[in-house]
């Protein structure tokens, strides 16, 4: 008992110099001073300790992930030089450059599959989903879960297939599909529950509340954050956290309570700041900028939608980028940049057709409506309309129909449609 006190006393004390190691010139002297540290369990204790740290500490997990580097490639072992690039990789997509951490994902695996390490290629395999589908590649990151589940299934290893169902479940949802993600949210969520997971049930749990929001279950989305919260502040996973009070902002939002969602998202962006969440960060620019919009405070919401617009750009994610280009497009049509604001939202209909995304492409659409209606394009925006409204007829999206039905309300009078304007009113009552 008392030499496995000692041992993990002097795993923490090495853990704790490794990571003060500011660069690789002082790593390099480290490891020559002590070359005792050169051997591949040190490699595999320190790329698990990035692991445990990469929820809590980005910087921390950072440089541990460096050193697990620097020690690898003094072995020339396959195995420990994929951990050593796995464990840097989760930490770059966890600070958002997703294209660098799959191709360290991708070096990996194939050394892992060098080394004949079956169970780890399909770990890596699980682990480079999230990034894959943050990127939009869809594709990839669906072929790369296949593979994973067959390796897990063959190796019998229940746990990190209850994992693999929250990665899945997360391109669904980027793709639009939210029954089909949630169903596998709460799958994992209580396949997870027995083996107490700490992280993958906070995952579950936050992300079932994400689609809850878009599913418009506020209540339960709402008691489904709160859970999460909690849990991810006994577990010590301060990132968890503060994206979980991230979207306890946009409920607030949604319920109407623009100053308490706006005070939530300033405290969220400082700790997402703080702990290197540029996603989050970026996430809390977006949603000020929206309820900046609604409160008509055009200017400002702008100047939020431009940056977050960079940010995303920055971080090569498509998807966000064009929800904040929508918005950038939506300020300028409000300063009555007409036609600044239709060459917006034409780049942004781009980007969320690319995505393969099938609610944003029609929700472009009633914006460019709104904008051609104000110019007096009839013909265009009861087409435009018309069509977004069988869209969100039979998604279903009732609030986005009813919003449908007054555009083309407004549209009949201006026409001199006046039966056609009313039955629309009484349609979107």
């Amino acid at each position: 008992m008392n030499q496995e006190r000692d041992t993990s006393a002097t795993l923490r004390k090495l853990l704790t110099t490794l990571s003060n190691l500011p660069d690789e010139a002082s790593r390099r002297n480290y490891i020559e001073r002590h070359p005792r540290v050169v051997r591949p369990a040190i490699v595999e204790q320190v790329a698990n300790a990035v692991r445990e740290s990469v929820r809590v500490d980005v910087s921390r997990a950072f440089s541990l992930a460096e050193a697990a580097m620097a020690i690898a490639q003094q072995l020339h072992d396959d195995d420990a030089v994929a951990r050593a690039l796995r464990a840097k990789g989760n930490v770059l997509w966890v600070k958002g450059e997703y294209k660098a951490a799959v191709r360290l994902f991708q070096q990996a695996v194939r050394l892992f599959q060098r080394a004949g390490k079956i169970t780890e290629v399909g770990r890596t395999l699980s682990t480079s989903i999230q990034p894959l589908a943050l990127m939009g590649e869809y594709d990839r990151a669906l072929s790369a879960a296949k593979t994973a589940e067959e390796i897990f299934k063959k190796t019998g290893e229940d746990l990190r297939l209850s994992r693999l169902e929250i990665n899945i479940a997360n391109v669904f949802h980027r793709r639009g599909d939210l029954p089909e993600a949630l169903a596998r949210y709460e799958r994992a969520y209580k396949q997870l529950l027995p083996d107490k997971d700490a992280e993958g049930i906070g995952v579950a749990l936050h992300n079932m509340a994400v689609c809850l929001i878009s599913l418009n279950d506020f209540q339960r989305a709402l008691e489904t954050y709160q859970t999460a919260r909690k849990f991810c502040q006994e577990h010590s996973m301060p990132l968890l956290a503060a994206q979980a009070n991230y979207n306890i902002a946009y409920l607030h939002y949604l319920r109407g309570d623009y100053n308490e969602a706006l005070e939530i998202l300033r405290r969220t962006r400082q700790a997402c700041r703080d702990n290197s969440d540029a996603y989050h960060w970026a996430l809390c620019n977006l949603d000020q900028s929206t309820i900046y919009l609604e409160l008509n405070l055009i200017k400002e919401g702008e100047e939020l939608a431009r940056e977050a617009s960079v940010q995303f750009q920055k971080l090569s994610l498509s998807y966000e980028s064009m929800r904040a280009l929508t918005n950038v497009a939506i300020a300028m049509s409000r300063k009555g940049d007409a036609s600044g604001a239709l060459k917006l939202f034409a780049q942004a209909r781009s980007k969320a057709t690319a995505e393969k995304n099938p609610i944003w492409p029609q929700l472009i659409d009633l914006y460019r409506a709104s904008v051609l209606l104000n110019q007096g394009q009839l013909s265009k925006t009861q087409r435009l309309a018309s069509t977004a409204l069988t869209f969100f007829l039979s998604y279903p999206l009732p609030e986005k129909a009813a919003i449908c039905h007054l555009l083309l309300a407004r549209a009949g009078l201006q026409a001199g449609d006046f039966r056609g304007a009313d039955r629309h009113c009484c349609q979107a009552l």
